[in-house]
């Protein structure tokens, strides 16, 4: 038997009423908010307060009718998540029907509340952050890079650089830069794909963002786009492993200043698949890089004059 001292300090430790004898194990109902014994199936407790985590969240379609905190405050949202709205229901808190003349005000209210949301700036920001919404899950990029690219965009609006030039150009090419901050192996010509625009003119928008907002864009290490490269081939990790051993010996005879950092992973996969004796063609090489087989024969010629790589 367990003392009456004992049994007491139980119920306390569980913020539980007393009872006239001890239950066996506990259930809790959190649908119905009660704790039940399991023996004997007495409510101990009802109406209890659950603790858990909040499970419940809202897409941006039904952010406007919800009546809870809906989306956190972003970069990426033309109004960052923080725009009034005015529902439509015409009634007041209770749930009865306001009178017409309020109906009237809230009717205006929303009229300039609408009218507030149509300068030329927000819809600039409207129509980027749609494009660069559609691009996100083509070139698989995280949201912090996405963030980034929305400050540095924001940042291009402000100094009016964006005048004059098309807003997905613009889009881009801060996303570019973006990836290029962050370390993501994407190239000029991977956004240009994702975003259907041309090479050339992605590259003039590039260049005029970069110089406009002063920014220092470090150039890309070859080694990030040897893995990529080598899976869509079905190189072996060995294999990707001696193209990252060429290319460290290349970067300390200096053959790789001056050159497409995607061509040196190209060529260097190349001669790596050759001294293993893998199948991987120029061809199946240039498809996967972007590279065409030519650059690839002349670039793997240099590297390989170079290194003296025999085989």
């Amino acid at each position: 038997m367990i003392s009456n001292k004992k049994q007491k300090l139980v119920f306390e430790n569980n913020l539980l009423p007393r009872s006239s004898h001890l239950h066996g194990p506990l259930i809790t109902d959190s649908v119905r908010g009660e704790i039940l014994c399991a023996t004997c199936g007495e409510v101990i407790t009802d109406k209890t307060e659950d603790s858990g985590s909040e499970q419940r969240s809202f897409t941006p379609d039904d952010y406007a009718n919800s009546t809870r905190t809906g989306l956190g405050s972003a970069l990426s949202i033309h109004d960052k998540g923080l725009s009034t709205i005015i529902g439509h229901a015409d009634k007041d808190a209770s749930g009865n029907s306001i009178s017409t003349y309020m109906k009237y005000t809230f009717n205006r209210l929303r009229t300039w509340d609408s009218r507030s949301k149509s300068s030329s700036t927000e819809r600039n920001l409207r129509s980027a952050f749609v494009i660069m919404g559609a691009i996100q899950p083509k070139l698989d990029v995280s949201d912090a890079v996405v963030e980034r690219a929305a400050y540095l965009y924001r940042k291009a609006l402000t100094k009016n650089i964006i005048r004059g030039r098309t807003i997905s150009g613009m889009i881009l090419s801060a996303l570019y830069v973006a990836c290029r901050e962050s370390g993501i192996p994407r190239t000029l010509q991977d956004i240009s794909d994702a975003g259907n625009i041309s090479f050339k003119n992605l590259s003039r928008h590039y260049r005029v963002f970069v110089k406009a907002l002063e920014l220092r864009v470090d150039s890309l290490n070859p080694s990030e786009f040897v893995s990529k490269i080598g899976t869509s081939v079905g190189l072996s990790e060995k294999a990707k492993r001696d193209a990252l051993d060429i290319i460290e010996r290349s970067k300390q005879k200096g053959i790789v200043d001056g050159k497409n950092p995607v061509s040196l992973a190209a060529a260097a996969l190349f001669l790596s698949a050759i001294l293993n004796g893998e199948k991987a063609t120029q061809d199946k090489i240039a498809q996967a890089s972007g590279i065409s087989s030519v650059t690839i024969r002349n670039v793997a010629k240099v590297i390989r004059k170079n290194l003296d790589i025999s085989k």
